[in-house]
């Protein structure tokens, strides 16, 4: 997008930052957040969705402060080479053996190898809230953080006067382009039950590595991340496969080899690949997302396996190509959003087929200027649809629950089974960023009405 297509408009500062003072407790379980430290200004409020009621009271149940750290480029690749002085330990420790996680935040938010493009003014660190429980059917867990400003629009359209481009960005593109900072607020749980391994030849897992087993040299906007047209020409990723052009989190014990990049191309045979997801080594990806599913009242139900991949059946938002739809203006008063009243209105009406959405007309005289979500929602179907979300947006913190079966039924989710323990990651995308540009948590032990890092209690 040129620099010479400018939004013109003020974004307000919505709340003070939140002030992150010392290295916080991971352990800590009675510290509950506090709003009234982040009133300031303005006050944005979003209400959920609500499409269930926790039938237990939160505040009856143990809370525990995990801190979210800014990882900059770091990559299971870059844990096991040389300029990683811990490396030779990665195998026998966990990372908080060595590191606390707000150093590692203040140490990677500023320029240097793993940081080759900072962002000014980025906090090292998120405080994160968490409470968790269960019933005869249904898990929830809850997480609170605070946010200056709550990202709810992700990329958009917008009209030049004479065609439809595509519109906004994340930072720090946005604040050099001097365009609109476009990209939503994300929350991502990652569970694993089988302490995975980090690859067939290194004993180093999941529960002691987290999620950087995950993360790769080849991802996007990491150092050795391929072209484009290199992953379409990938027999088993691009045009032919999955139909990718870039590459996301994936496991190494998918691959034959590792290298440098991660071996991003060096995937196993079909056959060896069916074998090892029928087994369960695979990682249940949940990713609430305040603008593509939130408004509807669901969490993205995903995977991590040789790609990160979306469980079978609809996911709750689809990405056209072009304008497809647009805003029933007999329920909204515009067939547009005017830029003017681009704030006014986008937290009000997102695009939702069934609701405020139609089918795009390209007679319509639109004016210069006026914006459309490239991100249409819908309800999810099948497995991809098995978690519902309350996210909920005041006084300047986020509060998401989200609810989900013990047992779904279906081989592309992990069962919960109440006694026993897994281990458990949280990412927080915040501040209108994307990609390796999200906070990071330590793993953590998620306990089934057990006693673990996080302890969920039976409300039956």
């Amino acid at each position: 997008m040129s620099s010479n297509k400018i939004f013109l408009f003020f974004i307000p500062i919505l709340v003070t930052a939140l002030v992150v003072a010392g290295t916080l407790s991971v352990q800590s379980r009675d510290k509950e957040m506090n709003v009234e430290e982040h009133q300031s200004g303005k006050e944005i409020k979003i209400e959920a969705k609500n499409l269930f009621r926790f039938p237990g009271d939160w505040d009856m149940i143990e809370s525990t402060s995990i801190t979210a750290f800014y990882p900059g480029q770091t990559s299971w690749q870059w844990l096991v080479s040389r300029e990683h002085a811990g490396a030779a330990g990665v195998g026998d420790m966990r990372c908080s053996n060595c590191h606390q996680p707000g150093e590692l935040g203040e140490e990677l938010i500023e320029p240097g190898p793993r940081e080759p493009d900072p962002i000014p003014g980025k906090q090292p660190v998120k405080d994160v809230q968490v409470k968790a429980a269960y019933d005869n059917e249904y898990f929830y867990i809850r997480f609170q953080w605070a946010s200056d400003r709550p990202g709810q629009t992700h990329d958009l359209w917008r009209f030049d006067g004479h065609e439809w481009q595509r519109y906004g960005a994340q930072r720090p593109e946005a604040d050099r382009e001097n365009i609109l900072p476009s990209y939503e607020d994300r929350l991502a749980v990652i569970i694993d039950d089988q302490n995975l391994k980090a690859s067939d030849a290194c004993q180093a897992s999941f529960s002691k590595s987290g999620c950087f087993i995950t993360c790769h040299n080849s991802m996007r906007q990491m150092s050795h991340e391929p072209s484009s047209e290199q992953v379409r020409k990938h027999p088993y990723l691009g045009r032919e496969g999955l139909d990718r052009e870039d590459v996301r989190k994936y496991l190494l014990i998918t691959r034959t080899e590792q290298n440098e990049a991660g071996a991003w191309d060096k995937l196993k045979n079909r056959e060896e690949l069916d074998n090892l997801f029928n087994q369960g080594k695979f990682m249940d990806l949940w990713q609430w997302r305040a603008a593509r599913s939130n408004p509807v009242g669901y969490a993205g139900d995903d995977f991590v396996f040789e790609y990160r991949k979306s469980d079978d059946g609809m996911q709750p938002f689809k990405t056209p190509d072009e304008p497809e739809w647009m805003y029933d203006q007999s329920i909204t008063g515009f067939k547009a959003i005017p830029e003017s009243r681009f704030e006014e209105h986008i937290r009000d009406f997102p695009l939702i087929i069934g609701e405020t959405a139609v089918k795009f007309d390209p007679e319509v005289d639109f004016q210069k200027g006026d914006i459309l979500s490239r991100r249409v929602l819908r309800k999810p179907e099948g497995s991809a649809g098995d978690v519902t979300a309350n996210g909920s947006y005041a006084n300047g913190v986020w509060t998401v629950e989200l609810r989900r079966k013990l047992d779904t039924g279906n081989p592309d989710d992990k069962i919960l089974v109440p006694g026993k323990t897994y281990n458990i990651g949280t990412g927080l995308f915040d501040d209108h960023t994307s990609n390796r540009r999200h906070y990071v948590s330590f793993v953590k032990t998620l306990g089934i009405g057990v006693d673990a890092d996080i302890r969920a209690c039976s409300i039956k």
